[in-house]
């Protein structure tokens, strides 16, 4: 007597598309069986920073003599116009009537750079030194 056999394939499980979730449950488990074990806490340093209200804040004004330039570059002494060609003598002047200021220079945004250079040594020949000098750029303001 013959039995009736089916031709069934055996079944099987595809291993390989579970590889990503194998890998995600071990990574899963061995972080939190770390967490499990009984570690001793990390020591705590406590640090306080500085802030805006802890720094005392001193507002310095000192008085300078302001040497302006303009736009043309033209240069005035404390609102005194200097005419051309005579900026170091009249700086000379101030340095001696005046010793212990020091000198402002104010520049206009347009005012050419040669201009400035030019004031500058001539401050310098004056005896004003580097440090006594502070130069700021000023815009022009009609525009």
């Amino acid at each position: 007597m013959e039995f009736y056999h089916s031709n069934k394939k055996p079944l099987t499980v595809p291993i390989v598309s579970l590889i990503d979730i194998l890998v995600t449950l071990l990574f899963f488990f061995i972080v939190s069986m770390n967490n499990m074990e009984q570690k001793q806490p990390r020591p705590v340093m406590k640090v306080t920073l500085p802030t805006a209200t802890s720094q005392k804040v001193q507002t310095i004004t000192t008085t300078r003599t302001v040497l302006s330039l303009d736009t043309k570059g033209t240069a005035e002494i404390d609102g005194l116009v200097v005419p051309e060609g005579f900026l170091t003598e009249y700086l000379i002047a101030n340095k001696r009537q005046r010793p212990d200021l020091k000198l402002e220079m104010r520049a206009d945004e347009a005012c050419p750079w040669g201009e400035v250079l030019k004031a500058h040594g001539a401050a310098i020949e004056a005896g004003y030194s580097a440090n006594e000098i502070v130069n700021r750029v000023r815009k022009n303001p009609q525009k």
